[in-house]
């Protein structure tokens, strides 16, 4: 037999694979990205109406914490979200497969492809290579130097502009998103940063080649101008700029890497005003995200003190303490609002419990009094969670009011050997900010603190007079 035959050079290429070795370019890349994700909408649609019962908008796609936080996703809907993973799967391919090509077709590494993987900023990559041109048209492009014209040449001149011009841009987002549309998510806190980064290379690198240490240093130079601008105009204040400030510096930064890695192919940056255009899919990921709803999930925060005193002493200081003498606490004086005292109307389930905070009162129905062992309230009322620390005095920002909510707590008694008491403090509480994870981490860390507050002011009132407490025949000494 002939072997020859068998060569991998007389084996028919397969569609793909001719498919994949092709170049793309923009405007066929843009339309079958279009296409599939309109047939992929509506063969969603059809399986939610017909197998699961449900409507199906195209506004869901952006609810990537959904899928970050999977044991959140309630039984019934986590088979309709396998069914959608599945079907999901060969548009995936397809984007995959276009997506290289077009890469290819722009000249730019092809591991950028993995950029369409990543919840929100896909759509800012997306737009990217809708706008980048292809490589045979580079050397046109930069012959071209009338569309640049107005760009600065030199690196100082130009690191102006592009934080001055993608700064303003930044400013403007934040507010349609803030106080337009009141979303405070992936398109503000990913979205924006990783976009304004990016973008802010391109132009900085429009005229010149620039080194990555300037890209990168560029690239946080809009994150920093539109920080001062919203504490200019009052839109944000100082706590919430420092608490976004770590996601956004980093996501800055992986965009500016982005635009390094494109300006380095091409030794000069797109056309501007084409490059500007990516900003567009900011907007838009913010409108279809504010649109989504998302079904919160329910956080918790859990904190503990020892106390030498056994559960009956320390019980009444539970329901209700003095009022709390001032303690050295950064975080709690940063302008966060933590308590002050506790006071309580009546005696068992049904009784109503104030506990008074910096901004105002907590209003804690009573739903489960197990004395001495467990108390247990829901929140009806609560003030807002900070006093925004701003130039112009008090700033009521959006996100103050209906973001951050505590839902319920309670506080357990555990009696331990020695006559000593472990008393623990739950917060159960949602936060309509995104990303999750993200902002889990400054909420859980707020809250523990000011858990810590009133744990440690009743344990200290509790052993001032556990000395003259003489334990009931049922209790352990």
């Amino acid at each position: 037999m002939n072997m020859r035959l068998f060569s991998k050079r007389n084996v028919p290429e397969t569609l793909i694979g001719r498919i994949w070795k092709s170049p793309l370019d923009r405007m066929s890349y843009f339309w079958w990205g279009v296409i599939l994700m309109a047939v992929k909408y509506n063969l969603d649609r059809l399986i939610a109406k017909t197998l699961f019962g449900r409507s199906w908008y195209i506004w869901n796609y952006f609810k990537p914490s959904d899928f970050a936080n999977i044991g959140s996703i309630p039984p019934d809907d986590q088979g309709f979200y396998l069914v959608l993973l599945v079907t999901a799967l060969p548009f995936l391919f397809l984007g995959t497969v276009l997506t290289v090509c077009r890469l290819r077709s722009a000249g730019l590494p092809l591991p950028l492809f993995l950029f369409f993987f990543v919840p929100i900023i896909n759509l800012s990559f997306f737009a990217l290579l809708c706008v980048m041109p292809a490589k045979e048209s580079v050397s046109v492009l930069l012959e071209e130097p009338v569309s640049r014209r107005w760009l600065p040449v030199s690196a100082v001149g130009s690191a102006v502009f592009s934080t001055v011009v993608v700064g303003l841009i930044g400013v403007a987002l934040v507010f349609l998103s803030t106080e337009g549309l009141g979303s405070y998510g992936w398109g503000l806190f990913v979205a924006l940063p990783f976009t304004m980064g990016l973008v802010s290379v391109l132009l900085y690198a429009g005229r010149q080649h620039r080194s990555l240490n300037s890209c990168l240093a560029v690239s946080v130079l809009p994150i920093l101008f539109c920080a001062i601008g919203l504490l200019f105009i009052a839109v944000e204040g100082v706590i919430c700029i420092v608490m976004a400030a770590p996601i956004a510096v980093v996501l800055a930064i992986f965009g500016g890497l982005l635009g390094f890695m494109i300006v380095g192919i091409r030794h000069k940056g797109a056309h501007p005003a084409v490059t500007l255009l990516i900003l567009l899919a900011v907007p838009f990921t913010m409108g279809m995200e504010q649109r989504a709803g998302d079904k919160l999930p329910m956080l918790f925060v859990t904190s503990s003190v020892v106390i030498n005193a056994p559960p009956e002493k320390v019980w009444p200081n539970v329901i209700s303490f003095s009022p709390i003498p001032p303690q050295r606490d950064w975080v709690l004086h940063s302008g966060v609002a933590y308590p002050t005292q506790a006071r309580i109307d009546g005696q068992g389930v049904g009784a109503i419990r104030h506990c008074i905070f910096t901004t105002g009162e907590f209003l804690e129905p009573i739903e489960v009094w197990d004395q001495p062992h467990r108390l247990r309230f829901s929140v009806a009322d609560q003030p807002e969670p900070l006093e925004e620390l701003s130039p112009y005095g008090h700033l009521d920002a959006p996100h103050l009011h209906g973001y951050l909510e505590s839902h319920e707590g309670e506080l357990r008694l555990i009696a331990l050997p020695g006559g000593k008491t472990r008393l623990e403090g739950t917060t159960w509480y949602t936060d309509r900010i995104s990303p999750t994870p993200y902002w889990q981490i400054w909420s859980d860390m707020l809250i523990h603190h000011i858990h810590l507050r009133v744990l440690n002011h009743i344990k200290a009132l509790s052993e001032q007079t556990a000395g003259n407490f003489t334990p009931s025949p049922s209790q352990p000494s």
